[in-house]
């Protein structure tokens, strides 16, 4: 029996504001198509955590704002002490059912009757519905049932007088009756069965999972096996399995969207056909999991797709420009739209009716070019135009998206120590503009320049910023550029251009890199001294570093000198650090002392740092063609395992090599050396026999032992025969006039 309550239940419903904020609309028709047997199965259901009970006779939307408002448990609360209450007064909890089950919507549900009952019976007859209308009778040997739209090919009556309905929709809610037939007698049974819609959580957590990628703007359609056309289709989305979608093709009835949150509004399409879901214009916010349960009379399947939505990201320098392609092809008839960043969605240019137009955007100025092919060229990019870009086709009834971010990097500048730089504007300076220059990371800018136009004043803040820039800035009130003198390495980093102008604000960004200059040191005699050419106080800290890891081997602190000349044992009794100068010297210098030195001076007054390169000259051999050429290693002795190569040329050919205390020569190229090389095995010096002048050119020489390598160069000089006698004769003829001038001048 069922029986709707009206005006107390309304009365309820606006004393204690369960739909608060509601209208009182809704909550009238709400209360006016609420049946205490649902209500009462709802506090069951609350109890047992489904949050989704079926209100058969009310309106849908109605209902949603219903399901809503009863998100808050204390409101529950509130229905669970009083609808005892009113059930208790009324009487209408279902006490003529034997049995109340609960079902969800596209499940199948199976009513079993008392054993003790059917035991021995006749015939059993099953009814629906106040009216008790028969749908299905059984004599334990013949089924029949009776063709009722609403339960047709759902039934299912077996032997032993159980009823299963499959693929259950809310219309096959209501009281169900089993009419047992004995010989003695008739007996009855009744079951109540709720089908409720909407379930919190979808199954199928091992069902097939499909992997889907789509750039942004793109469509993504999820596929579905091929529907029969009495599925109930149920799309959810998230790990919250949040209900997007959900289609009853049975009932031919359109499809639900269930915008929650708006995420999806307008962008989701159920194909009624196939019960594929497609997401149209695609946002990075759509990627994730999706779940569809799809429940036939035959069965109930379930898939599982994971969408990544990743951005059509666009790289591009500051003040280069940049073009963004449809990649399809433009058919005669579309309209095309241009729309920049996604809050305001200002349309940028269009093409309609062939015509091409252009909007004004202060962003943007004159920078805007649309081609009839539907590109779009940005010309003279800034950090202001970085963003979301999105094309919008519109064909027939049809829609294309497109997305495309665009960032703009900043402007990188790299000079040397001393050198200029310019930051220029990427775009010419109007009258009224003002413009700032800032030095400094977002974190902590500092304005150095400023130029108001309008007053035609520029201001240089070289005070700021521990003075690095006094008396080296310039500010060209013509062009806004800010040009660096005599830069140093502390002027390296990040630099601003904000111009305000009466269109807007815009900013660019450079990145300033001054390499330190590296002081150059060839060794003429076997040692070299670093200075570091600064005054030296009693309290500064200095610190000497070798090589690229930068290893400490001398420093000086409050007056006291340490050296750590054991550092590899590579400058074992070589090193010596003068105490009022901070200078370093470096005796008895070998090829492997040679590399980048690196000076740190810590002083009240901030820190200095100074580089040094300390490389060998080469060392040069000239004899006349014929004499021989002798290259000495400058060894005593060598071991076994020590390795000698001697290389010729730009080439690097090997002409002579010792291994294993043997050893061995080469022709060399076009065997210019062919029986003219004699390498002393003790030593490892290489002498060059009648030589000629394509024997002029570099030799290297490479030994490696035990305590290091040694690397060396020679450049050989090879003089003519002709011009030596020319200048061994010019030089006798001057000697003896000088002998005779001086023999003269005594007498």
């Amino acid at each position: 029996m069922k029986l709707t309550y009206t005006l107390p239940f309304k009365q309820l419903f606006r004393e204690k504001n369960i739909f608060s904020p509601l209208s009182l609309t809704a909550s009238d028709h709400i209360a006016n198509s609420i049946s205490f047997r649902h209500l009462a199965w709802f506090c069951v259901s609350w109890t047992t955590s489904s949050y989704a009970p079926l209100l058969q006779s009310a309106d849908v939307h109605a209902w949603a704002y219903f399901r809503h408002s009863l998100k808050n448990r204390m409101i529950m609360k509130t229905l669970l002490l009083f609808f005892p209450v009113v059930l208790l007064m009324c009487g209408v909890f279902d006490a003529d059912a034997d049995e109340v089950k609960s079902v969800m919507e596209g499940d199948s549900v199976t009513l079993n009757p008392n054993l003790s009952q059917i035991q021995g019976f006749i015939e059993i007859l099953w009814r629906f519905g106040e009216k008790g209308f028969t749908i299905a009778q059984t004599d334990g040997n013949k089924t029949s049932y009776e063709d009722y739209e609403v339960f047709r090919g759902r039934l299912q009556l077996n032997q032993n007088g159980s009823l299963t309905i499959t693929n259950v929709r809310t219309n096959h809610s209501g009281l169900y009756e089993a009419e047992i037939r004995h010989k003695t007698g008739t007996s009855n049974q009744k079951f109540s069965i709720t089908v409720y819609e909407s379930p919190s959580v979808i199954a199928g957590a091992e069902a097939e999972m499909k992997l889907m990628s789509v750039k942004e703007g793109d469509p993504v359609t999820l596929h579905v096996p091929q529907i029969q056309g009495n599925e109930l289709i149920v799309w959810r989305f998230g790990d919250e399995e949040e209900l997007i979608v959900k289609a009853d093709t049975e009932a031919k009835s359109s499809s639900l969207y269930y915008e929650t949150d708006e995420r999806f509004r307008d962008r989701l399409k159920l194909n009624d056909q196939t019960g594929s879901l497609t997401i149209t214009n695609t946002r990075t916010t759509d990627s994730g999991l999706y779940k569809v349960k799809i429940s036939s009379n035959k069965q109930t399947l379930y898939k599982r797709f994971i969408v990544t939505v990743s951005e059509r990201e666009i790289r591009a320098v500051e003040g280069n420009p940049v073009t963004l392609h449809p990649d399809t092809a433009i058919q005669k008839g579309d309209e095309i739209q241009w729309l920049f960043d996604d809050k305001e969605q200002t349309v940028l240019a269009e093409i309609k009716n062939t015509k091409v137009t252009k909007y004004d955007d202060w962003r943007f100025g004159d920078r805007l070019e649309l081609m009839e092919t539907g590109s779009l060229t940005i010309k003279n990019l800034t950090a202001a135009h970085n963003g979301y870009y999105t094309l919008k086709i519109t064909r027939g009834r049809d829609k294309i998206y497109k997305r495309f971010y665009i960032y703009a990097k900043e402007w990188k500048i790299t000079v040397m120590e001393g050198e200029s730089v310019t930051l220029e504007p990427a775009y010419e300076i109007k009258k009224d503009d003002v413009i700032q220059c800032l030095f400094g990371d977002e974190e902590q800018q500092t304005l150095i320049a400023e130029f108001i136009g309008k007053a035609r004043e520029i201001f240089i803040y070289d005070d700021v910023a521990d003075e690095r820039f006094r008396d080296i800035l310039e500010l060209d009130e013509t062009t806004g550029s800010l040009t660096i003198t005599n830069t140093r390495t502390e002027h390296s980093g990040v630099y601003r251009l904000q111009i305000r102008s009466s269109s807007g604000v815009s900013e660019q960004t450079f990145i300033v890199t001054v390499r330190d200059k590296v002081e150059e040191k060839f060794l003429e005699e076997d040692s070299v001294t670093l200075k570091p050419d600064t005054k030296i106080q009693r309290d500064d800290q200095i610190l000497w570093m070798f090589g690229d890891q930068d290893k400490l081997i001398a420093q000086m602190k409050g007056g006291t000198v340490d050296i750590y000349d054991d550092v590899n044992k590579r400058f074992r009794g070589r090193l010596k650090l003068d105490k009022m100068t901070g200078s370093l010297t470096i005796t008895k210098i070998e090829t492997k002392h040679t590399g980048l030195y690196k000076l740190q001076i810590i002083s009240s007054r901030g820190t200095l740092y100074k580089k040094f390169k300390v490389s060998i000259q080469p060392r040069y051999v000239a004899v006349t063609a014929g004499d021989s050429v002798h290259l000495n290693t400058d060894l005593t002795e060598i071991h076994t395992d020590d390795e000698i190569q001697w290389r010729f040329g730009d080439e690097n050919s090997l002409i002579a090599e010792i291994k294993g205390g043997t050893g061995v020569t080469h022709d060399g190229p076009d065997e210019r050396f062919r029986d003219r090389l004699e390498l002393d095995e003790t030593t490892g010096d290489l002498t060059i026999k009648n030589s000629t002048d394509e024997h002029t050119g570099r030799y290297k020489l490479k030994i490696c032992s035990s305590e290091g390598n040694t690397n060396r160069t020679y450049i050989v000089i090879i003089r003519s025969r002709e011009k030596s006698l020319l200048k061994e004769k010019t030089g006798k003829n001057l000697l003896f006039a000088l002998n005779f001038f001086n023999f003269t001048t005594l007498s």
